[in-house]
C-alpha cells in the first residue's frame, strides 16, 4: 500500500455534529418565547372575538324574539352569562349557541391565560330591549396578563366595535 495515501470515510465529523447541535440550541432559544406570545396573542383574540359574538348573539335574540336579553359579568370570577325575558326579575337563561349549554361562560377554562379585567356597565351586565338597543353603552377589557382588549358597545346602535 502506498504510504500517502489515505482513507477516507464517509459521514461527519464530530465537530460538525457539534456545530449543528448548537445551531438547532440557539434557533430553539429564539423561536420558543416568539411561539408563546403568538399563542397568547391568539387566545385573547379568540376570547374577544367570543365574546363580540355572545354580544351580537344578545342583540340580535332580543330583536327576533321581542324580548328583553341581558349578558351579567362576574368579573372576580372571570365569568359571564346570557338571559332573556320580560324583566331582570322573570329572566331565564339562554342558550350559548356555541356551546349548547345555559352555564356560565368562563372565559379561563377555553382561553387559557385571558382573564375579564373590567366591565364598565352599570350591575356588570349589558342589556338590549327588544329594538336590540342597549339600555347604555360601555366597555369590557379582556387581557391576557400582557396585553388588554377593549370591546365597546354603542349606546344608540348595540353596535360592538372591536
Amino acid at each position: 500500500m502506498n504510504k500517502f495515501h489515505k482513507n477516507y470515510s464517509s459521514g461527519f465529523t464530530l465537530m460538525e455534529i457539534i456545530i449543528v447541535i448548537v445551531l438547532i440550541a440557539i434557533m430553539t432559544f429564539v423561536a420558543v418565547p416568539q411561539m408563546s406570545n403568538t399563542l397568547r396573542a391568539k387566545r385573547l383574540y379568540d376570547a374577544v372575538e367570543k365574546l363580540n359574538d355572545d354580544i351580537n348573539y344578545c342583540r340580535d335574540y332580543a330583536i327576533s324574539q321581542h324580548t328583553n336579553t341581558w349578558i351579567r359579568f362576574i368579573v372576580a370570577q372571570n365569568r359571564y352569562r346570557m338571559f332573556y325575558g320580560d324583566s331582570w326579575g322573570s329572566r331565564v337563561r339562554l342558550i350559548d349557541p356555541a356551546r349548547n349549554s345555559t352555564a356560565w361562560f368562563r372565559i379561563s377554562d377555553d382561553f387559557v391565560g385571558v382573564s375579564l379585567q373590567s366591565v364598565s356597565f352599570q350591575r356588570r351586565r349589558i342589556e338590549f330591549n327588544w329594538w336590540g338597543t342597549p339600555l347604555q353603552g360601555g366597555t369590557v377589557v379582556l387581557t391576557n396578563g400582557i396585553n388588554a382588549h377593549t370591546t365597546t358597545v354603542n349606546a344608540e346602535t348595540g353596535y360592538v366595535q372591536r
